[in-house]
């Protein structure tokens, strides 16, 4: 994986991971909180191969491969890569750019994307959807989480006592739905999820068109 891949503002925000992969795993290990949007899944999708793109420290890991899934994860930070292993020792984790999944066509029955694509500039975000779609079979089912809002800039944010800078993009439901619509997605569910007066979650279940 070569760095021009990304653009400065992508590199700042793995470099932010990279750095505080530890805390930013302890602090984000409870399985409850996706665990609603997880059922759902599990209803559109029983069984299968799965890939998950973000996994981050491994929280949502644990959720799949409990249930029976054919899992593997990737991520961008070696360092929270790291921390997913450790977690689930019987996971399967591999750096791997969203840009670039080394995968076959239609390899994967669905797809876990839970904030992930939020970290993606909007001028690459349909070169990421298209990435996704590919990997995927026909009809595959996948679930995507973002953040509502407009724009895009990096952020800094102080995480017992760790700095993170890092890259957000925002998105309404209108201008999110476009995106997937236009990269080969059917919108199956879609959902706002407020968490405070600063984050509201927009949620979608969505389906390949081939």
């Amino acid at each position: 994986m070569k760095n021009r891949e990304f653009t400065p503002e992508e590199l700042l925000t793995i470099a932010s991971y990279n750095r505080s992969a530890e805390t930013w795993a302890k602090s984000h290990s409870s399985i409850e909180f996706w665990s609603r949007e997880f059922a759902i899944f599990r209803n559109y999708l029983p069984a299968g191969r799965i890939l998950e793109i973000g996994s981050g420290g491994g929280r949502d890991a644990k959720l799949f491969i409990g249930a029976g899934y054919d899992y593997i994860g990737t991520d961008v930070s070696e360092e929270l890569l790291n921390q997913a292993r450790n977690a689930n020792p019987d996971g399967i984790f591999l750096k791997q750019s969203v840009y670039d999944l080394i995968f076959p066509k239609g390899y994967f029955d669905g797809f876990w994307a839970s904030a992930v694509l939020l970290h993606i500039p909007k001028t690459r975000l349909s070169e990421a959807l298209r990435r996704i779609n590919s990997i995927t079979r026909k009809s595959g089912i996948g679930f995507i989480s973002i953040k509502e809002g407009v724009g895009e800039k990096v952020e800094e944010e102080i995480l017992e006592g760790e700095e993170f800078s890092r890259l957000f993009a925002y998105f309404s439901d209108a201008e999110f739905a476009d995106f997937l619509y236009n990269n080969g997605f059917d919108i199956l569910r879609h959902q706002r999820k407020p968490m405070s007066e600063k984050t509201i979650w927009l949620t979608y279940f969505v389906q390949t068109k081939k």
